[in-house]
């Protein structure tokens, strides 16, 4: 009877670990993966939003020769999309610094927070003027670098070795399941509301979210009140061990940047988001404006590609993880090269279609999109498995691709389709597939199978030598115990 009302710490864990069983960290995944989700839903709302203030009467003035004037001009498009791209970029180096000092619950709280409050703060900056919804927009680009890095810190705390390619394929499909929500949500609410309900909407459900994480999630799985003995030994499997965690916290980046397998994953981010961006940031403008589906019926036709690419990044996650006769190098280079020469090839045929059969230029679409879904088995696998323990740094770094391919798309894209027609857009393609293919055979030629040297034990146990060597110059001291140390027997 005591025990129900005052349990004791024994009997309260018990009950913890009986809710979720040996599951606790898939739940913590879909927690995080639909924060990831909220962060970029935040800032892709704003795409819609356009469309739905260029069709409200009410909201839209005319001209004195009776054209509709529009919220903003082509180049303040661009700068609204690319200045979350420059505050991503200046916000990353700082950012993953910070989770490898104080870990991602703390950093990816308190920047989920602002991306929720900066949304909700839209509608009121878009009306104080344009230089005031930029300021809103920079800071939503600055809670959007901790995404990359809190998907590199999680699956290397969180991941079951063998399941590693099912985590990371389902949190990075963030990028994909974002939009798949946000057009047919913001279409919705377009519809039934006004603009302005769409960021409304957004930061609530956002900051419902990260105050969720905030209170469930912790920094190790050993730390989790709801992880019990057998989950805790299958997640350390494989898990470094013998280092210490001011060890960890030293990331090597002079190795890690000499590795040309790194860089491979690197470039081939670059490529990847290349066409995600022109996608999705861009995918409402193209049905609309070139195909001339209606505002009410775009937000659910958008949605299609990525939603098909969300679908096949979980499947071919699941199938990389599950072909253990093929090493680990060739499944790379397969599953990149599915995604990258597929939807590159299909964004070809997109190319040189018209737009007299819309369904079929969405049928084409849809395809090219869907299998771009098989970077899951390729480069963004291959990031994690190579650095390990400092995946946070490398795959956080893959943020930059996203970011730097968000600064660049809006400008060249706007260049290309003044007046929107097919014609215009069969350059932008053809110039994103080939981009595409050049980054996949640098990926190909350069990416490796297993992790890298500067992971191992050994790699650290020396550098722990040299660092201790080098100080013995300036500190007689630390020499002496060096050599103690060097001293006792091997199996102590």
């Amino acid at each position: 009877m005591a025990d129900a009302v005052f349990p004791t710490q024994a009997t309260a864990q018990t009950r913890y670990i009986s809710l979720f069983g040996t599951r606790t960290r898939f739940v913590i995944m879909v927690l995080i993966l639909l924060c990831l989700t909220s962060i970029w839903s935040n800032i892709l709302a704003f795409n819609f939003a356009v469309i739905c203030m260029d069709d409200d009467d009410s909201e839209v003035e005319t001209s004195l020769n009776g054209t509709r004037k529009t919220h903003f001009t082509s180049t303040q498009n661009s700068l609204a999309m690319s200045i979350v791209a420059i505050a991503a970029l200046l916000g990353n180096f700082p950012i993953v610094q910070l989770v490898g000092m104080v870990g991602i619950r703390t950093v990816f709280a308190g920047l989920g927070i602002l991306s929720a409050v900066s949304t909700l703060l839209i509608p009121l900056s878009i009306r104080m003027g344009f230089y005031y919804f930029l300021a809103v927009r920079f800071l939503q680009g600055i809670a959007f670098a901790a995404n990359f890095p809190v998907i590199g810190s999680f699956c290397a705390k969180w991941s079951y070795f063998k399941q590693n390619g099912l985590f990371v394929s389902s949190l990075v499909a963030y990028v994909q399941l974002s939009p798949a929500i946000t057009m047919p949500a913001s279409g919705a609410l377009c519809s039934a509301f006004k603009w302005p309900s769409i960021f409304y909407a957004h930061g609530a459900v956002s900051l419902l979210l990260f105050v969720t994480y905030a209170l469930f999630y912790r920094n190790s799985p050993q730390k989790h009140p709801f992880v019990g003995n057998v989950e805790l030994k299958k997640i350390s499997i494989g898990k470094i061990a013998t280092v210490d965690k001011r060890a960890l916290k030293k990331v090597p980046y002079g190795p890690i940047l000499r590795t040309p397998a790194i860089w491979a994953v690197w470039v081939a981010a670059i490529g990847n988001f290349t066409c995600v961006n022109m996608m999705f940031l861009f995918s409402p403008v193209y049905l609309s404006k070139v195909l001339g589906f209606p505002v009410h019926s775009t937000g659910i036709t958008a949605a299609i590609p990525p939603f098909l690419q969300f679908m096949s990044k979980l499947f071919c996650g699941a199938v990389s993880d599950r072909l253990t006769c093929l090493p680990e190098i060739i499944k790379f280079r397969i599953f990149n090269s599915i995604a990258f020469i597929g939807s590159g090839a299909f964004l070809t045929v997109l190319a040189f279609m018209g737009d007299e059969h819309k369904d079929y230029n969405m049928i084409v679409l849809g395809c090219a999109a869907a299998m771009l879904g098989a970077t899951t088995g390729g480069f963004f696998k291959a990031g994690p498995v190579l650095s390990k323990q400092y995946s946070h740094f490398v795959t956080g770094n893959i943020s930059l691709g996203i970011t730097i391919t968000m600064l660049i798309v809006p400008f060249f894209v706007n260049a290309l389709t003044h007046n929107n027609t097919q014609e215009e857009w069969k350059y932008v393609f053809l110039i994103t597939a080939s981009v595409m293919f050049i980054c996949n055979i640098f990926f190909f030629i350069f990416v490796k199978g297993e992790a890298c040297e500067w992971t191992s034990d050994s790699f650290h146990r020396a550098s722990s030598v040299a660092d201790l060597e080098r100080n013995s110059v300036r500190n007689p001291t630390i020499s002496t115990v060096s050599r103690n140390v060097e001293d006792v027997p091997e199996k102590l």
